[in-house]
C-alpha cells in the first residue's frame, strides 16, 4: 500500500471518534462527552466542507451551548482553511490562534537512537496510581485520565511504560487504526526528564509497532526538541500546505 496523505488526514479527523461521542454532519464532525467538558480533543468540531460556513458556525455555537460545553474548532488540514475561517469565527466571537509549530511527520527509515538496557516495557491496561500520578505531574488533569480510561477500552489502543527499577517513568502510545497508526500520549514523568527515557521508549514502540502491524507510522509534534528526538528515530516531516489552528468560544 502507496501512502496516501489524504488516508492519514482522514483518520487524523476521526481519531477523537476511539474515546468520544461523535455526531457526522453534511458539512463535518461534532466531537462531545458532558462527562468530561474540559477535554479539548473529546470537545470539538472540524469544518470540513467550508459551503455556507455562517451557518455552520451558527449550529456549532448552538450545539455546544445547549450542552454547557465551550464550542472549539479544530482544523480539517486543509490549505486556505486558516485564512478563510478565521474573520468568520471572529465574527461569531471566536479567539482564533495559528500553531504555526504543529507538523505531522511520517516512520520512513530506521531508527538511531541507542536502546536503554536498564528500562522494562510493559503494556498498560488501566489507570492505577503511578499512572494517575505520572499524567497529573506532567500537567494533565482529571479531563486526560478520563481519556486514558476511555482509550485504554479500545482493544487497538496500546500504552506502553517504561519502567527503570520497577517505578514508572514515563509513557507512549499507538492507536492502530486502518492503514495507519497514530503515535501519541509520549510523557515522561518530571522527576525523570532528561535521562533519555522518552527516547529510548520511542525506539521501543517504534519496535514494538512493526511486530503488530505493517500500518503506517505516523505523529505530530508543535515542540522542536521533540521534533528532534523523533527525526533520530527515523521520522521525516510530512510536507502539508496548511496553517494549523485553535478557536475556540467562551460560553
Amino acid at each position: 500500500m502507496i501512502f496516501n496523505v489524504k488516508r492519514m488526514i482522514d483518520t487524523e479527523l476521526h481519531f477523537a471518534s476511539r474515546f468520544t461521542n461523535m455526531t457526522t454532519e453534511d458539512w463535518g464532525l461534532l466531537f462531545w462527552n458532558e462527562g468530561n467538558k474540559s477535554s479539548h480533543d473529546s470537545n470539538h468540531a472540524i469544518i470540513i466542507d467550508h459551503l455556507g460556513v455562517e451557518a455552520t458556525i451558527k449550529q456549532i455555537l448552538s450545539f455546544y451551548k445547549g450542552k454547557g460545553i465551550t464550542p472549539r474548532i479544530y482544523p480539517s488540514l486543509k490549505d486556505g482553511e486558516y485564512e478563510m475561517l478565521k474573520p468568520h469565527l471572529e465574527a461569531h466571537g471566536f479567539i482564533v490562534e495559528p500553531m504555526e509549530t504543529l507538523k505531522y511527520y511520517l516512520h520512513e527509515e530506521e531508527s538511531h537512537i541507542m536502546p536503554n538496557p536498564d528500562m522494562e516495557y510493559r503494556r498498560l491496561h488501566s489507570v492505577d496510581p503511578a499512572l494517575q500520578d505520572l499524567i497529573i505531574a506532567g500537567g494533565g488533569g482529571d479531563w486526560l485520565i478520563k481519556v486514558a480510561q476511555k482509550q485504554l477500552h479500545h482493544p487497538s489502543y496500546h500504552l506502553i511504560g517504561g519502567f527503570i527499577d520497577y517505578e514508572l517513568v514515563c509513557v507512549a502510545s499507538v492507536s492502530l487504526f486502518a492503514g495507519y497508526s497514530r503515535l501519541d500520549d509520549v510523557l515522561t514523568h518530571p522527576v525523570h526528564r532528561g535521562k533519555g527515557y522518552s527516547s529510548a521508549l520511542i525506539d521501543h514502540l517504534i519496535k514494538y509497532h512493526k511486530s503488530l502491524s505493517d500500518n503506517y507510522l505516523y505523529l505530530y509534534t508543535a515542540a522542536p526538541n521533540a521534533a528532534r528526538i523523533y527525526e533520530k528515530g527515523g521520522f521525516k516531516e510530512i510536507p502539508l500546505n496548511f496553517t494549523n489552528f485553535r478557536a475556540y468560544r467562551d460560553l
